[in-house]
Formats: structure tokens, sequence, C-alpha cells
């Protein structure tokens, strides 16, 4: 019996040592180690989606214990279990942090030993006064400053190896860049202004579809500030989309607490400031219902408009003729379309589109508010000749070194608010990563995953399964994911390793499906290796893309 007993008594404590992990390191700043520096442990307990977050997610810490680090600058927190964790650290009054995803043990070490700094300008004049934030990759605040006297901001011990995000704020503006631990950045501000004369459309586009009830009418525009100010005011301001009077079942991408109906225009709040050279893009649907066969679809140019598209396709049972565009019967995957484009189209012009052979229908029925895949797609190709010459040279991105996986610095524990229950809400990521955590090949399937939410969604909607209500909060739940994972692409794309065999990069650039990037990855090797093989595949790929692959 003495046995048995002693049998279970070391098979508990086996049992219990092996399923004990720990998250262990060290602390150093310039090669000196860091005694009696406060550590601190919390565990992660959700998330919940915030816009008072500069990442709109915010974490629910839940402190655990602290401790400190000995005299060689170790720390080490044991009896733990596999979960997911923050370690904080605190040092010269400012805490960071890491993320830990716990597997056993883990070890995370802190070598504040770097600086960021960089100065802020307006007209080529250095500015004194200005404040500054650092936040780490999960926009938690790690210290702030002001710029001093010579228009310079300095961010000492910094975490090696860590990228940040550096904001600087200017008239209640925050200018934003991504930044790696030891490098410089330096901005430019500008002043603000509300007035609308900064603004021009880059591309308006508008698709046009037969519908039991009329002519549904889906249109995107892309505004850009092609001025020298910021168009922003604390007191909203808003981008305008003229519509036909009369129209029924109007629908928009934009949250209603941003828009604005007239009986002719739909205004906008695009929520953000508009900085020089930037865009910002809408979308909108309604349904036109013509009472006789040579209707006119009339348009009005709130603003000067670079690029114009209409397009329907030719079984649609009715023609569009313009005296203002240039026609073309466009061919695409067995089926043909009729395209008018006009370009540099001035402000306050109204542009008359006749809708021909236009029989009205007396039927009524339900329909998908879904722009035809396929017509978004040819709307692209057709603009994109143009746009690519005359599209102005892009800034030059910072170029983002990877940062490890386990890295999410974080300061004091802080309550998440109150998370509304949500039905039906946007799925977690299948791979539980965070999106910036991801490989190209998975961001690439998240991408198709929240467009195929977006589409069931919509097919749910108009079957009349879910509210109006919980359709859009949910439709601007995908909308923003499915952007986060795209600008994630981009910036993966954008900062892709060009030094790579090019087989290796061959098997990359066949899945980018974006002809900016492209344009991006092809100025780059020309500035570096400039071999003909990669030129000649990027090449090919935007030759592909601009066909309709």
């Amino acid at each position: 019996m003495n046995k048995l007993l002693l049998l279970f008594v070391i098979l508990a404590v086996l049992g219990g040592s092996a399923s004990a992990a720990q998250i262990s390191g060290n602390v150093t700043s310039g090669g000196e180690k860091l005694a009696g520096q406060t550590v601190t442990l919390s565990r992660i307990n959700g998330t919940v989606q915030s816009e008072e977050s500069m990442t709109g997610i915010i974490y629910n810490f839940v402190p655990l214990a602290d401790t400190a680090t000995d005299k060689d600058g170790n720390y080490v927190f044991s009896d733990l279990k596999d979960d997911e964790y923050r370690v904080n650290v605190t040092y010269n009054g400012s805490i960071f942090g890491e993320h830990v995803i716990l597997r056993d043990k883990a070890v995370m070490d802190f070598n504040l030993s770097e600086k960021i700094e960089g100065s802020v300008m307006k007209a080529n004049n250095t500015l004194e006064g200005i404040p500054l934030r650092l936040l780490d990759i999960k926009g938690i605040e790690v210290m702030n400053t002001f710029t001093n006297e010579s228009g310079k901001y300095l961010f000492n011990n910094v975490n090696a190896g860590r990228t940040y995000i550096v904001e600087a704020t200017y008239e209640d503006v925050p200018y934003t860049e991504l930044v790696n631990a030891s490098e410089s950045v330096d901005f430019t501000v500008y002043d603000t202004t509300e007035e609308r004369d900064i603004i021009s459309v880059k591309i308006d586009h508008i698709v046009l579809s037969r519908v039991p009830t009329g002519i549904k009418v889906d249109e995107y525009v892309e505004f850009m500030n092609t001025g020298d100010k910021v168009f922003f005011s604390k007191d909203r301001t808003w981008l305008g989309i003229s519509t036909p009077e009369g129209i029924t079942r109007f629908q928009t991408d934009v949250m209603e607490c941003c828009l604005v109906r007239e009986k002719n225009a739909a205004w906008i709040d695009p929520m953000k400031p508009l900085l020089p050279g930037e865009t910002y893009g809408a979308e909108i649907s309604y349904i036109l219902s013509p009472d006789s066969s040579e209707a006119v679809f009339t348009k009005e140019m709130i603003y000067n408009t670079s690029y114009f598209t209409l397009l329907s396709e030719r079984n649609n049972g009715f023609g569009i003729e313009s005296t203002y565009a240039k026609k073309q019967i466009v061919p695409s995957e067995g089926r043909e379309f009729e395209v008018l484009t006009s370009q540099n189209i001035p402000r306050n012009q109204i542009v008359d589109t006749q809708i021909t052979g236009y029989v009205p229908s007396r039927t009524e029925g339900d329909f998908n508010y879904l722009i035809p895949l396929v017509a978004v797609a040819l709307v692209g190709a057709v603009s994109y000749p143009f746009l690519k010459n005359r599209m102005t040279q892009k800034t030059r991105r910072r170029s983002i070194k990877p940062s490890p996986s386990a890295q999410v610095p974080v300061n004091v524990p802080q309550e998440a608010p109150e998370s509304k229950p949500q039905l039906n809400a946007a799925p977690e990521d299948a791979s539980g990563k965070d999106i910036i955590e991801m490989s190209f090949d998975e961001l690439l399937a998240e991408k198709n995953a929240a467009f195929e939410s977006i589409l069931n969604l919509e097919n749910r909607f108009n079957d009349g399964e879910i509210p109006e209500k919980e359709y859009k909060e949910l439709k601007k739940q995908y909308k923003e994911k499915a952007m986060l994972i795209i600008k994630q692409l981009k910036e993966r794309a954008l900062n892709l390793d060009l030094e790579q065999p090019v087989p290796v990069l061959e098997k990359i650039i066949e899945r980018v499906d974006d002809i900016d990037i492209l344009e991006e990855l092809l100025d780059r090797e020309k500035e570096g290796e400039n071999r003909d093989e990669l030129k000649s595949i990027i090449e090919q790929r935007i030759e592909n893309i601009e066909q309709n692959e």
C-alpha cells in the first residue's frame, strides 16, 4: 500500500511539473544589465473593437504578478498555464511591453538601447512645441515628448529590434509613421481648411444594371486632395456625390452618422483628415425609375473630375449614349459591355446620358445590391491605361523590417470598455493570429474569406434573413476587416525583399493583383538589381491584369 501511495505522489509531482510553464528574460540597456527594474505580468483576456484605438482594437489585460530583475537583469514568472500574456518592464518612467504566446517555456528579453528621432517641419521651417507620441505596433502609448527649439524630438532607450508608430499632432491633425527602432523619421505638417476647392475626383465609376423596379445605379467615387492644405475641420467636413432627383432605395457603405442626403446629392463625412495627395473612396447605389423609353440620366460634377466611366451590359435591354463621352463596346468573359468614358470634366458641368430603348417594367421584386464583379473588373481594365499615365510619382514607403511574432508592447494594464453583444459578428481569423503576424499566403486566404463573408451577408440581407440595422453594422465590421487585410497585403508586398531568388519572387508576384503595388516593385527593381528576368515577370503580370486575367 505504501509503494502504491508513493507511486501516486511521484506521478502527481511529475504531472504538475510537466504542466507548469514559465516566462523568463533579461533586461539590459547599452550593454548594462539592469537590476531592480519592475516587471509585471498580465494575461490577455480578449479584445474588443474601438474607434478610440489607433489600430481599432483594445486589449483587456488581467494583472497576474509582478517582480523585479535580479543583479544580472534577469526575471522569471513560473507556474503558468499555456496562454497569451503581456510582460511589461518599467524603465526611466516608460513602460515597455511584449506580447508572449506561451507554450511550455518562453524567453522575452528587453534591450532598451535604441533611439528614434527626427524633426517636424512646415513649409521648410522647423516647428517648436509640437506634441509627439511613441506607440507600439498595437497602438498603445509608450512615451511622449515635444519638439525642441530646433524642431527636433527624441525617444531614447527604446526596445531594440522592434517596430513602433510615431505620431505628431498639428492643428488637431495626427501624422503617423511606422518606424523601426534606431531609425529616424521626419514629419511635414500642413495648415488645415474645410474649403472644397482643394478636392477633385480622381475616378468616378458608374455601373447600370436592369432590375425589376427600374435601373440600378452603382457608383464608386474616389476623391483626392490636390491642394497644399489638409482637408479637415473639428466641426466636420463633407464630400459630395450628385444623384438624380426622385431616386429610391438609396444605400451606401458609409455609416448613417456620416451621411446627409439632399434631393440631388449625398454628402459624406470621411471621418478623417485628408492630407495633400491622399484619396478617399465611397460607394453608393440607388434605383432610377425612368417612365419612358428615351430617359436621361443626369450627372452633375460637383468637383473637377479626372476620369469618368459609365458601364452597362448590352443584354440589359437598353443602350447608353452621350455627347460628352467616348463610347466603346468591350467584350469580357463571353459578354459585351457598353462603356462611356470621359476625361477632365470641369466642376459644375452637367453630363447627360441618354438611356435608349428602355421599357419600364410593372413587376416588383428584390435584387442583389452587389455591383457585378465582372463589371468592376472590366471598369478597372478600361480605366487603368489612362490612370497609369496620369498618376503622379508615389512617395517612397519606409521599408519596415519584420518584427518578432511575439511582440505587443503595452503600458499599464487597462480595462476594455464594455462590449455590446453582436449577432453573427465577423469570425475570428482562422489562424488565431493577428493580421500583422500572418504570412503572405495566410493574408491571401483571409482576404478571400473576408470577401466571401461580405457576399454571404449581402445574400442573407437580400433574402430577408437579417434586419437592415444589423446588416449595416455587420457590413461595416466585415469591410473594415477586409480593408485591414488588404492594407497589410499591400504593405507586405511593397516591403518585399527583392534580393530573394527570381523563382521565389515569381511565385509571390503571380498572386499580387494590385497594379499600384506591381509598379512600385518594378520601380524598386530598376533602382536596385535591375534584373531583366524579374522586370519581365512584373510587366507580364501587369499586362495580364489589364487584360482581365
